[in-house]
Parts: structure tokens; sequence; C-alpha cells
């Protein structure tokens, strides 16, 4: 054999020993790139874990702190709002029935003019907008039903212990004490008034009784 052949299968040799060097490079930069794209278990094949047919599922993170507390916000600017909201006010307090049912009717007209408005800007795009003309027109039946149980209730029943008849109330006994004032001395009016008071307690409850 020549010094030239000799040569030659000496760089071979050499070259079939570093080829594996490299191979074993690459592989760590490939589960790498794999490692950020799908769990590294799974390019990698772990745990003799097997993929079934169809999609996978999908695996949610866990809410990070950032999140949590992001949420834990949002939920007290919903409760905020929630509690100043107009109607929810008006349930919480003693306010009558037909007071509450003026406020519902308000919200009702205010989501059917909602929708009013964004059925025009849809119908600009030609997009199909029959569903929301169905919503506007159910909203608008119902802003016709408050308005005639409004109308059986200012009728039919009288609320003596809500806001607006208890200021009428007020208003007649303040009279009455002016005019007693007038004819009276002190000590009269506070046993006039003291015997007034026992004698009004639950009146309510008993004047229901006689208009119903």
């Amino acid at each position: 054999m020549s010094d030239e052949d000799a040569d030659f299968g000496d760089l071979e040799e050499s070259e079939a020993v570093a080829a594996p060097e490299e191979e074993s490079l690459a592989v760590p930069e490939a589960k790498a790139v794999i490692g950020t794209i799908i769990p590294l278990h799974a390019a990698t094949g772990g745990d003799g874990l097997k993929r079934g047919r169809g999609r996978p599922k999908k695996i949610n993170p866990k809410p990070t702190t950032q999140d949590l507390l992001y949420h834990a916000e949002m939920m007290r600017q919903k409760a905020a709002f929630i509690d100043a909201d107009p109607l929810v006010q008006s349930t919480r307090s003693r306010q009558e029935a037909i007071e509450v049912l003026q406020r519902v009717k308000e919200e009702v007209a205010r989501e059917a003019a909602s929708l009013h408005f964004t059925r025009i800007e849809e119908e600009k795009y030609g997009k199909d907008t029959s569903q929301m003309s169905s919503r506007r027109i159910g909203a608008l039946r119902e802003v016709a039903s408050i308005e005639l149980e409004i109308k059986k209730l200012g009728v039919a029943s009288i609320d003596l212990k809500g806001e607006r008849f208890q200021k009428v109330f007020k208003y007649l006994i303040d009279c009455i004490r002016e005019a007693v004032e007038e004819v009276s001395t002190p000590e009269q009016l506070d046993l006039i008034f003291n015997r007034l008071e026992t004698k009004l307690e639950g009146w309510e409850d008993r004047a229901q009784d006689i208009v119903k």
C-alpha cells in the first residue's frame, strides 16, 4: 500500500469518528426547538406516552399571580358597578312598585335603543340583522308590557308604606302641628302629639285593609 493510500484511509477513519460527535451536538438543539412547541416528554417519547386518535386535548396553563391579581381587581370593580346601579339601588330601598317598574322600563328601553344602533351599524356592512331585529322587537314588547302594568298599579293599588305616600303623610302631619301650635301651649302640643303618635302606630296596616 502506498503512502498516499494510507493517508486517504486515515482521513476516512477520522471523519467516521467525528460524524457521531456532530450528530450528538445537533440532537439537543432539535430537542430544545421541539420543547418550545410541545412538552419535552412528549417530544422525546419519554415514559412511553402514546397519543390516541383525534385532536389532542388542550391543556390550559395555570393562572399566574398576575392573572389572579387582575381577576380580583376585575371582580372588585364589577361588584362596585353592580352596587352603584340605580336599578339595584331601587330594589334595595323602600320604593313603590310603580317607581321600580318605571326604572325597569327605562333600562329595557335603553337596551332596545342600543340594539337599534348596533343593527344600523351592522347593516352598513351588509350583515344579516334579522336576529338583532327580533331581539329589539322583544325588548319593545317588554316596554309596552311594563307600561300597562304601571297603569294597572296606579289605578288598582295604593302603597301606604311607599316613599311617595310617606312624604305626603309627613306633610299633612306637619300642617297639623303648625295649626295646633297656633292655638295651644307647648305643653298641650306635646300632649296632643304624644297621644296622636300612639294612635298612629301601625296605621299603614290597618288602613291597607280599608282600601283593599
